[in-house]
């Protein structure tokens, strides 16, 4: 019994320990589960899918501390200046080549300064120059070096000349061949301008100017003097000069900013329009009407002459629209509307230069005949009759639109422009009143010109407006009907018909807008002007 009661209690011992085990800790996610084989009876609850390597993150390289230049303390008083190179080039570690001549004395009081500034404060109280190549600082004497520079501009002198003239002449007699006028009873009035642009002769000067300390005098050659320090090839483009490195920073300095605005281009779009006004605006557009709550968009004050007013006849708006596509411009246009009919006679395009003149023609060269009589009467002609000579002379004058027009455009984009648009036209023509012309049966007509133009100079923002208006006429149609034959009857012809006198008020409007161009591509600041170009898809070539 007791036997039996020990052998129970052993396998009770046996099994509690199997079943009261320690169990083992779960793996990490991170290692490889082991397959489990199908015959295992946890083969039916493990997966046999092997995960994905683990993949350890790119260790990055630790940053590079910044290396900052050592700085130098330097107070010295009447010291050698080869001495004070020496010290410097020491303690930054650096190799030193010096020029022999150089033998002044410095006084100098710098705190915590890096080497190159130290050297340019040096360089600015001595003739010195220095270069630093690897590690080694070459100082030595500033003397008159060559250097060269690139100046991409056209080997080209333009000079531009305009007059505006009114001339009266009341008393004016002729006679045959000879003719005597009255000059006592007129009046002339002339406004001249004239603009010369010679680019690289203004360029030498400026560098005359510059480097006039440098040595070595001027070479005269007859009445020219000729200063051997600068030299210019205006066909490459190559400039060269003469002068100490000092000189040369100024020299550098100066050709950036005159090439930076001689390259500055400006695209001046006008749009010359004619508005018929009706009876209600005979005194004018009313530009006060064209304001910010209407439908145009449009920002401006109307300026008129005369006192407490402005000094001449433009009426500025701002238009906030950037696009070229000239929407904004086309809707001031329908704006005129109100006013009366509106008749678009020009819209020109024309890119200019900084301060150079562009000159935009669109005219018929009207062609019309001026003949001298001469009459013989000493029995030169057939049958000792009367000898009669004609002489004719071809004139041409021009007829349409022409317009001139100088820019000058700043740093901030503001463009000054000087511009004279004239719009002529033929209204009528007469007869020559020449005697003799009509002794022989001759007609000679001349035509009459109607000449409006306008030359001011006014300051527009690139992408803005400018608007010069007020050029007005009267324009009188005369018309008369009537039954034939009676209204021709001397007295009692005026009873027969009808005449009719039609004046016409109209004004002429010029709008421009100035745009600068950085990029003068269509892919850039133009590309507003593929829509103008003909596509593959149209089939043009």
């Amino acid at each position: 019994m007791n036997r039996i009661s020990i052998q129970f209690l052993l396998l009770i011992l046996v099994t509690g320990c199997s079943l009261s085990g320690v169990e083992d800790p779960p793996m990490s996610m991170g290692h490889l589960q082991p397959v489990l084989e199908a015959s295992s009876p946890m083969g039916s609850d493990a997966t046999s899918d092997i995960p994905a390597t683990v993949r350890a993150a790119p260790v990055l390289p630790p940053p590079e501390t910044s290396m900052e230049e050592p700085t130098h303390t330097v107070v010295v008083y009447d010291v050698p200046l080869s001495e004070l190179l020496f010290s410097l080039a020491r303690d930054s570690g650096m190799n030193l080549d010096i020029d022999s001549q150089i033998g002044e004395t410095v006084t100098i009081n710098a705190v915590e300064q890096t080497l190159p500034a130290l050297l340019d404060r040096i360089s600015r109280n001595a003739d010195i120059r220095y270069s630093i190549i690897g590690n080694t600082l070459r100082v030595e004497r500033d003397v008159p070096y060559i250097r060269n520079y690139r100046v991409d501009y056209l080997n080209m002198s333009r000079i531009s000349t305009g007059s505006v003239a009114v001339a009266t002449q009341i008393s004016s007699t002729g006679t045959g061949g000879s003719a005597s006028s009255t000059s006592g009873n007129s009046s002339d009035t002339l406004v001249e301008s004239s603009t010369v642009h010679a680019f690289w002769d203004s360029l030498r000067g400026n560098i005359e100017s510059i480097i006039a300390d440098s040595s070595g005098p001027d070479v005269v050659e007859g009445a020219t003097t000729v200063n051997p320090n600068i030299i210019i090839n205006r066909e490459s483009g190559v400039l060269a000069v003469r002068a100490t490195a000092r000189q040369h920073k100024e020299v550098n300095e100066f050709l950036s900013n005159v090439q930076n605005s001689a390259q500055r281009q400006v695209l001046i779009e006008a749009t010359i329009a004619e508005v018929n006004l009706n009876d209600r605006y005979q005194a004018g557009i009313d530009w006060q009407l064209v304001n910010p709550d209407d439908a145009t968009g449009v920002d401006g004050v109307q300026q008129l002459t005369d006192i407490a007013l402005s000094s001449r006849p433009t009426f500025n708006i701002t238009i906030d629209d950037q696009d070229f596509g000239g929407n904004q411009l086309q809707t001031t246009l329908a704006a005129l509307e109100t006013f009366g009919d509106v008749t678009v006679m020009s819209s020109p395009k024309v890119m200019a230069m900084n301060n150079q003149t562009a000159l935009l023609k669109v005219v018929d060269n009207l062609i019309y005949f001026t003949i001298d009589v001469n009459i013989d009467t000493s029995g030169g002609g057939v049958d000792g009759g009367t000898l009669t000579t004609f002489e004719t002379e071809v004139n041409t004058v021009p007829v349409g639109f022409v317009m001139s027009v100088t820019p000058y455009i700043d740093e901030a984009d503001q463009v000054i422009l000087n511009v004279r648009p004239t719009i002529s036209r033929v209204i009528d023509f007469v007869r020559d009143p020449n005697p003799a012309l009509a002794e022989t049966d001759v007609v000679s007509e001349i035509p009459v010109i109607q000449v409006r133009e306008v030359e001011s100079i006014l300051s527009v923002g690139s992408g803005d407006i400018a608007v010069i208006g007020g050029l007005m006429q009267d324009e009188v149609t005369k018309s008369q009907r009537g039954l034939p034959v009676l209204q021709s009857v001397p007295g009692v012809g005026r009873v027969f018909r009808y005449e009719d006198n039609e004046t016409k008020k109209t004004e002429l409007v010029i709008f421009l807008k100035p745009t600068v161009i950085r990029n003068a591509s269509l892919d850039g600041d133009l590309k507003h002007l593929n829509t103008y170009l003909p596509s593959a898809e149209s089939g043009v070539p």
